[in-house]
């Protein structure tokens, strides 16, 4: 079930177009799931775009470095 989820929440996510975003396939929508194993370089933050972002009403920034949002539900 947490697949399906994953999935279908991504196909929102943009995190992949984040100027920060360290590549190499990493996993998305950290928001939800929880930061990145990653080194993460700041270059600027687009989480406030994101449609996963507002329907939840997050607030903050960088979830690739800091992890999963206190609001999720998931």
């Amino acid at each position: 079930m947490r697949k399906i989820l994953r999935f279908f929440i991504s196909l929102f996510c943009i995190c992949k177009k984040c100027p920060s975003y360290p590549g190499k396939k990493d996993p998305v929508t950290y928001c939800e799931f929880g930061k990145s194993g990653m080194e993460i370089k700041k270059k600027g933050c687009i989480c406030s775009r994101c449609f996963v972002w507002k329907v939840n009403r997050f607030s903050n920034h960088y979830y690739c470095e800091t992890g999963k949002d206190p609001k999720s539900k998931i």
